[in-house]
């Protein structure tokens, strides 16, 4: 085993990284062209819990042959709770004075769940849920790595218990676990296969994971744990000898320049992480071991001196002082940036960058002068285990409490809401939605202020499909059959999500004039030949679905139509245009026409179009864009009909846009029901013009002559 020599009580290398890490990560969101890994920074924080944990764990152990559970808990209800609390309030109360309640619900459950400790948990279930991958990061979404720290907080001194319990019952000893009676020693060998098997376990579980592109892999603990669990290790082979024991020499440390060589190597490799890795890297799989290596190095090293040593570089009193306020400031700074983008509705400049650091390190000296220290040394939490949790536990109830409350009052505006909706539905004023594009397409009818949905809802205004729509990781892409049986026409409506936006048209439509519906629909897979590059990343499974999706329709022998659409902010692999004339063509040659639809417009916005309304509702021009920036410039419909021009684009922009502007609400309906997709109910406003437009194209064909 390796020794130090001489156990210090103090680790300034120990701060110092604490420094890096949370530095990296403020930069990283503050400027990520400028630090494109500073994410990696968590990965840092996490190895040196792990070994701050454990090392505290075993020294019990060894002094007093137990844990006390109690005052563990206890000492981390002290250390994390009270700065971590009040940001959550803070978040809470600024989220009910600025931002719209569209967001409230949002808020309240991230603060439900980080007041819990299960934020990473939540965002997991949301990465792979695709009408959740694209919402708003809230200002509470940062506390993820918190939830994933303080669950290892209570199992892992689980583990080391055990571990004393097998050598204990084992060896046939008198001592219960529990008691005070020192044993003398650590169960080396126990603690190293428990703590191995949880690195090999966890890794090989993340590399699966990260491998297979499910973006949970980057929240969940399983696939983190060993990050901290390699700090354990780490713990446990720097801990000190047995009573009556010497220390064991290591030579190779022990060797001139060998520990500056391996601090400068362990920074080295953090700082390859962080501007070596960016949003496309694998992680945290194999990538994470990178820095959390480079961590561990700068710690095994320990104190170095000499010419070229850095630890005066790490003593520095600016560098401890961050080291001290580094949790703060982790709190802090997300909050003041998710703030600024709210209100600038665009990321920070360089200028706005510094400014957001110097407040986020203010934010942090306050929090840590009078918040973390005071609380962490009050005397009487500190002398009682069971006072502190007790505090702990009533501070928790408190903020769950007020977490609830933008829901609930988010909750009771959307029920008046939904009142004065249904009785607008039941009777729709002349000019409903798309019907007012004609008269300049108004946001309010005369004497009408109601938006359509309700903006809180928006985001749950689409078709009703179920499996109908596959999700993006989906192998397959499921055939679905409406509308009636032995129809005059069948036609299928083929594409991603921008095609699911025409569904309620293309059924109006097939209702009033009995036609079969087919729908081959897959969300994030644009019908192409051509791969898009997210799936080369793993992030979705397009080609081999639309290869099937294909073959279906033309062995099915009685489609005489394909709609397709597809969003035109979706990047490929080279070929894109050539990639949708392929496959037209081959349905063309089968005798089966093809209607492409041209994308839809976006709100010219980073935000919601759905939150400018409910802040702006008597400016709502500024929630809409002019129409020369509110399209995407990847669409490449039109250049693929050039390939192939037997096929008949429909163009529906007219009905988005009027005199040059395209509005977030037409006639009291909100057209977006988030950043791209088109509100449920807007299409069904637009029904009517779908289907003239349709019918006109497939009488052109000779469609509806030979149906008829």
């Amino acid at each position: 085993m390796i020794a130090e020599p001489k156990p210090r009580r103090f680790l300034p290398e120990v701060q110092s990284l604490r420094a890096v890490a949370v530095l990296l990560v403020v930069a990283y969101h503050l400027e990520p062209r400028m630090v494109p890994g500073g994410f990696v920074g968590v990965d840092v924080f996490f190895a040196i819990s792990g070994f701050l944990i454990t090392g505290h764990l075993l020294r019990e152990v060894r002094k007093t042959g137990r844990i006390d559970l109690p005052g563990f808990w206890a000492a981390r209800v002290r250390r994390i709770l009270p700065a971590a609390f009040a940001v959550i309030l803070a978040v809470l109360a600024a989220t009910l004075a600025f931002l719209p309640a569209t967001q409230w619900k949002a808020v309240g459950t991230a603060a439900l769940a980080s007041a819990f400790s299960v934020e990473n948990w939540v965002l997991a279930a949301d990465s792979v849920d695709y009408l959740a991958a694209d919402a708003e990061p809230t200002a509470l979404q940062h506390f993820w790595s918190l939830g994933v720290e303080e669950q290892f907080y209570l199992f892992w001194p689980l583990l080391v218990l055990l571990a004393v319990w097998l050598v204990r019952r084992r060896a046939g000893a008198r001592e219960r676990v529990g008691r005070r009676e020192t044993t003398g020693g650590l169960p080396r060998t126990a603690l190293l296969l428990v703590f191995g098997t949880v690195i090999l376990v966890s890794l090989a579980y993340s590399m699966v994971l990260v491998n297979s592109g499910n973006p949970a892999a980057y929240f969940i603990t399983p696939a983190r744990v060993w990050e901290m669990a390699a700090g354990g290790l780490l713990a446990l082979l720097l801990a000190p000898p047995e009573p009556g024991l010497a220390a064991r020499s290591n030579r190779l440390l022990a060797a001139p320049g060998v520990r500056t060589a391996l601090a400068w190597g362990g920074f080295a490799a953090i700082a390859a992480a962080a501007f070596g890795f960016d949003g496309g890297t694998p992680f945290p799989g194999l990538s994470a071991a990178l820095p959390v290596a480079g961590t561990l190095a700068v710690i095994l090293a320990g104190e170095t001196r000499g010419a070229l040593a850095p630890q005066k570089l790490l003593e520095l009193p600016a560098v401890q002082w961050v080291g001290n306020v580094s949790y703060s400031l982790y709190l802090w700074h997300w909050p003041a940036l998710t703030f600024f983008l709210f209100f600038a509705d665009r990321e920070p400049g360089p200028a706005q960058s510094i400014g957001l650091l110097v407040l986020s390190l203010l934010l942090a000296w306050a929090s840590y002068r009078w918040i973390e220290t005071p609380v962490r040394t009050f005397a009487p939490l500190a002398a009682s285990n069971w006072r502190a949790l007790g505090a702990g536990a009533a501070a928790l109830v408190l903020v769950a409490a007020l977490a609830v409350a933008p829901g609930t009052l988010a909750e009771r505006e959307i029920v008046a809401q939904e009142r004065a909706v249904a009785t607008l539905l039941a009777s729709p004023p002349p000019g409903f939605g798309a019907a007012s594009v004609r008269a300049g397409a108004p946001a309010y009818l005369e004497g009408v202020r109601q938006i359509v949905p309700v903006p809180a809802e928006a985001e749950y205004d689409l078709p009703d499909l179920g499996e109908c729509v596959q999700k993006p990781k989906s192998p397959i892409t499921v055939e679905c059959e409406k509308g009636a049986v032995d129809g005059t026409l069948t036609i299928a409506l083929v594409g991603d999500s921008h095609a699911s936006h025409w569904y309620q048209a293309m059924e109006a439509t097939a209702k009033q004039h009995g036609w079969t519906v087919l729908t081959y629909l897959k969300n994030s897979c644009p019908f192409s030949a051509t791969k898009r590059t997210a799936e080369k990343d793993g992030g979705i499974s397009c080609h081999q679905a639309n290869k099937d999706t294909l073959k279906r329709i033309l062995a099915r022998g009685d489609v005489d139509a394909v709609v397709s659409g597809h969003w035109s902010g979706a990047t490929f692999e080279k070929g894109a245009a050539e990639g949708f004339s392929d496959y037209w063509g081959q349905l063309e040659d089968a005798g089966i026409k093809v209607y492409p639809i041209l994308d839809t417009p976006r709100p010219g916005l980073k935000s919601y179009a759905r939150d400018c309304v409910v802040q702006h509702p008597e400016e709502l021009r500024s929630c809409g864009a002019p129409e020369s920036k509110a399209f995407e410039a990847n669409d490449f419909t039109l250049a693929a009909a050039k390939l192939e021009p037997r096929v008949g684009v429909l163009d529906f922009n007219d009905q988005f846009c009027a005199d040059g502007f395209c509005p977030a609400v037409i006639g009291n309906v909100l057209v977006y029901r988030d950043k791209h997709h088109i509100s449920d109910t807007y299409i069904r406003t637009l029904a009517p013009v779908f289907g003239d437009r349709l019918v006109e194209r497939l009488r052109t064909d000779g469609l509806m002559k030979a149906a008829r």
